[in-house]
């Protein structure tokens, strides 16, 4: 199991790599302008949250062609979670914390606990 580290943009938020392993991937956001990353993001219309995901998929290093639909999911460690699923139909969880950490999970890696 392998963790990568994901840059992603969101609207003005820039993040920056830091190490990882694992299934989970995670992305660090640095935001000059201030934090309040969910607060952001939860103001997002759908095709925006999308390509927010999109951009924490494809930076760590995930196959995903764009992401075609998001859902809200149940929280991951307290933090808001979506399931992105991709145009090729795989799906993962993406969660993002206020401090824009963003973590990416396989589906099949959160159902393998129980």
């Amino acid at each position: 199991m392998i963790h990568r580290t994901a840059i992603v943009a969101l609207l003005p938020l820039s993040l920056a790599a830091c190490g990882s392993t694992g299934d989970e991937t995670r992305a660090v956001a640095n935001n000059a302008a201030g934090g309040d990353y969910l607060a952001r993001i939860e103001q997002l219309n759908e095709k925006e949250r999308n390509a927010v995901l999109f951009r924490a998929i494809s930076d760590a290093g995930r196959a995903c062609q764009g992401v075609a639909r998001s859902a809200s999911a149940p929280a991951v460690q307290g933090n808001p979670a979506w399931v992105a699923t991709c145009e090729d139909g795989t799906p993962w969880v993406v969660s993002i914390n206020n401090t824009g950490t963003a973590t990416v999970i396989p589906v099949a890696a959160t159902t393998k606990s129980g």
